[in-house]
């Protein structure tokens, strides 16, 4: 009765860390499929009015499609609300009764390219603007009985935005390498929720 998507920030914020951040995505699927859980990895970034999704692994892949989200690569800008949308979309149309959303980010919603003469968003999206649409976006997704939870890799003056985009339901790893062990703490907890 769980299900379980992973959606991880690809922009090119994330450069430095891209290669820990594939592997600790990869341990994470390996354990899900270990334990039979359904799970889909996707990566987010957004490229002039375009925000592009790339899905590694589908719900119900075989274990050996684990190993595509090694693929996994950083670039442009990254308008997080819409992507988190996108992603619970997919989610929402599962039939399983506890679904999970985990956002990898590091609270800095930023896709100011988008903003050039002609482009369809007026608006820049950044700082508070960026913060508020994103938080918007994560409770409508949790009004959904999408359980979200926010695993935030970004520095410490960031720190508050992500309080406010993902509440009291949020993880902050100051080592990208510790990405895999915090997911099934809290997976681990959802799942101990169910059974009691």
């Amino acid at each position: 009765q769980f299900v379980v998507e992973i959606l991880m920030d690809a922009s090119g914020s994330q450069r430095d860390r891209q290669g820990q951040v594939a592997l600790q995505a990869y341990i994470i699927s390996e354990a899900l499929s270990h334990v039979g859980i359904p799970h889909s990895i996707m990566s987010f970034c957004t490229f002039w009015d375009y925000t592009v999704m790339q899905r590694f692994r589908d719900f119900d892949a075989p274990q050996t499609e684990n190993q595509k989200v090694l693929e996994y690569t950083t670039s442009s800008n990254n308008r997080d609300g819409l992507a988190i949308l996108a992603a619970a979309d997919a989610l929402m149309k599962r039939e399983e009764e506890n679904r999970i959303l985990i956002v990898l980010s590091d609270g800095r919603p930023n896709d100011v390219v988008v903003n050039r003469p002609g482009s369809r968003s007026p608006q820049t999206y950044s700082g508070e603007y960026a913060v508020r649409d994103t938080a918007a976006q994560v409770r409508a997704v949790r009004g959904s009985g999408v359980f979200v939870l926010g695993v935030f890799t970004g520095q410490e003056q960031d720190l508050s935005a992500e309080k406010m985009i993902f509440g009291k339901d949020f993880a902050y790893i100051r080592d990208i390498r510790n990405f895999s062990r915090v997911v099934s703490g809290y997976l681990q907890r959802l799942l101990e929720q169910d059974t009691e």
